[in-house]
This record gives structure tokens, C-alpha cells and sequence, in this order.
């Protein structure tokens, strides 16, 4: 009898301790990476996926609300600011040899700060229970590599979005919302030399095409 009563306490002493201590632990979600040059259609994509994926939560985060949403505004008030101080974020105008018009992105100290945040923000999110899908641009490669760091415990799918540099360009003039010479700034280094579970086209597919391509890779 005695042994039996031992037993039993040994059980719920157990079960009170996983109520106490594990009672907030949360199974971490799944995380898709999109990364590719501005413009190439991240964002689009990630709105069809979500509702693809509908009842399933998945969540949209990426440098658009992480990083750049949470910097002081640029102006041509404070623009000497920016750049003498090499302190958050600038742009600068410049040309190739081909005259193309580029618009360049230098991020400072402080920046970097925030794009390291970034990417802890997003792990936090997926350590939380959340499935993610971001829209990455990887202006430099350290910032990936970071992330992928970061990421490395988790259920973790990088998806390059590929589109001609043309189009791109086209695209960027279009929709005007960064300046036209921006995506060419970045357009030959932001993918790296990382090897990616899937890229996708978002010249030849559209979002919604791709985000069934996206929903194929993950249950496969």
C-alpha cells in the first residue's frame, strides 16, 4: 500500500510540475523564407498564401513592418543627418556604366540593430507557435546568415523569388512606391550563394500560382 501511495504522489507531483513549468510552452510553427530584390512580388505572394492556407493562421512579417515601418522618416530636411552620421538607414543616387539610375541602400550601426532585432522578432514568432511567412531581402548576406542562425531549430523552408531584371523594372516604375534604380542595387547579390529548397518565378507564376507551389514544398 505504501508503495502504491508513493506512486501516486510521484505522479501528480509530476503533473503539478509540467502545469507550473510547461503550461505557456507552445509547439514552434513553421517558418517559409522568401527572399529576393525589392519589388519582385514577396508581398503579394505572402497575402495569397495566407489565405490558401485559411483556417491555418500563418502569419506576414518581413523588412517591410520589422525594419523599415519602425525607422525615422527620410527627408531631404534630415538627409545630411542620415549620411554624415552613418547612424540608421540612407539611400544614394549614383549610375553604372551602362548610365542605369541606382539607388542604393547603406544601412549604419544603429541599423544593423534593428535588422538583427528583425530577425530575432521572427524567430520569436515561430518559437511561439506561429507559422511564418516572410518577405526577406537580403541587402547583405551577413543579415541571412543571421537569420539562418537563428532559425536553425526550427521547421525552416527559403524560397528565392526570381524575376527578370527588366521586369523588375518595369514593376518598380509602375507602382512607385521605391524609387526606380533600387531593385537594381541589389539585384545580383541579394540571393547569395545559399542553397534554397525552392525558387520560384514571379514573372512566368503568378502570386497565386506560387503560392500553391508553396503549399506543395511544405506538405511534401
Amino acid at each position: 500500500m505504501k508503495k502504491i501511495i508513493f506512486i501516486i504522489s510521484i505522479v501528480i507531483l509530476f503533473g503539478l510540475t509540467f502545469l507550473l513549468f510547461f503550461k505557456n510552452y507552445a509547439i514552434p510553427g513553421t517558418v517559409i523564407v522568401l527572399n529576393g530584390p525589392s519589388g519582385s512580388g514577396k508581398s503579394s505572394i505572402q497575402k495569397e498564401f495566407q489565405k490558401l492556407m485559411m483556417p491555418n493562421l500563418w502569419v506576414k512579417v518581413g523588412i517591410d513592418n520589422l525594419f523599415d515601418s519602425v525607422m525615422p522618416d527620410i527627408t531631404p530636411e534630415n538627409m545630411h543627418f542620415w549620411q554624415s552620421s552613418n547612424l540608421i538607414r540612407w539611400v544614394e543616387e549614383s549610375k553604372n556604366k551602362e548610365d542605369n539610375k541606382i539607388i542604393t541602400l547603406f544601412v549604419g550601426e544603429q541599423g544593423e540593430k534593428v535588422v538583427y532585432a528583425m530577425n530575432s522578432a521572427i524567430a520569436a514568432y515561430v518559437q511561439n507557435g506561429c507559422n511564418v511567412i516572410v518577405d526577406y531581402i537580403a541587402y547583405d548576406q551577413k543579415w541571412l546568415k543571421d537569420l539562418e542562425k537563428k532559425l536553425h531549430s526550427f521547421n525552416t523552408y527559403y524560397v528565392a523569388v526570381e524575376i527578370p531584371l527588366e521586369i523588375l523594372e518595369q514593376r518598380e516604375q509602375a507602382r512607385g512606391t521605391s524609387p526606380v534604380g533600387h531593385a537594381r542595387s541589389h539585384y545580383f547579390s541579394a540571393y547569395g550563394d545559399k542553397k534554397y529548397d525552392l525558387k520560384v518565378n514571379s514573372a512566368e507564376n503568378s502570386a497565386q500560382e506560387i503560392a500553391h507551389q508553396l503549399k506543395q514544398l511544405i506538405e511534401k
